[in-house]
């Protein structure tokens, strides 16, 4: 298992991406303390704007999360760097899956130390931590998937990295995060059902208000997604990756 040596080399390369960290940790604990602040005692229909707004902060930049791991893989395999890669003695497949798995886990951890960030410091209320940390490695999951699908659907990456801040703004804005959306049938059916920052913010609230079955619901729907999408990205991967 060769293919487990280079998670070293693959943390190690993580460590180094201080722009990505900046991105993904640095702007949203910024965010989270200036709400903190402004938010203080605030509060609608009977909800800390406070705990509302954080919640929501720190799931949202689990959409974006997924970027690390479609990098990864494009530098190492549809660039120059693929023929020092294939020349490797390495399942290539294997080593693309391990770039995956350390992209999502980073996207975990950077998502846990902000909750533990945002409840000891700021005492937002998350409801069950462990709950919450759950709902978040369904977010990261599933945007890898989804970077990766991009990844693999169209010949140019720039595309794909334009799509994949389509898929985490446009998530965003049919939310309501940054103003209220229509009552329009369409947008509510998505919210429903399909946008990951809605369910996993339902996920996250249901279980604060004791209610685990609207919890467990809206964790399912994210977990239907991600065998969705994994899937299409499986199809896709086999027919693009050299």
């Amino acid at each position: 298992m060769r293919e487990l040596y280079t998670i070293r080399f693959t943390a190690l390369r993580l460590s180094r991406e201080w722009i990505v960290l900046l991105l993904l940790f640095g702007v949203p604990i910024v965010l989270v303390t200036l709400f903190s602040v402004i938010l203080a005692d605030i509060e609608y229909m009977g909800v800390s704007a406070v705990d509302e707004t954080n919640v929501l902060m720190v799931l949202a930049f689990q959409l974006f999360g997924g970027t690390v791991a479609m990098n990864y893989i494009y530098l190492d395999f549809f660039t120059e760097r693929r023929y020092r890669i294939q020349s490797l003695p390495i399942n290539t497949s294997l080593y693309g899956f391990t770039l995956m798995l350390l992209g999502t886990l980073y996207s975990i951890l950077l998502g846990a130390i902000l909750v533990g960030y945002s409840t000891l410091v700021w005492d937002v209320n998350w409801g069950n931590i462990p709950w919450s940390i759950f709902i978040i490695t369904l977010m990261a999951l599933l945007s890898s998937i989804i970077c990766l699908l991009l990844t693999f659907s169209v010949k140019k990456f720039s595309i794909a990295e334009r799509l994949s801040e389509v898929y985490g703004i446009g998530a965003i804005l049919l939310a309501g995060l940054f103003f209220p959306m229509p009552d329009n049938a369409v947008i509510n059916w998505v919210n429903e059902y399909v946008n990951p920052i809605a369910l996993a913010y339902e996920a996250v609230d249901a279980y604060r208000n004791a209610n685990v079955e609207d919890a467990w619901m809206n964790a399912g729907l994210l977990g239907g997604l991600i065998v969705i999408t994994f899937v299409i990205m499986l199809l896709l991967g086999r027919r693009r990756m050299p």
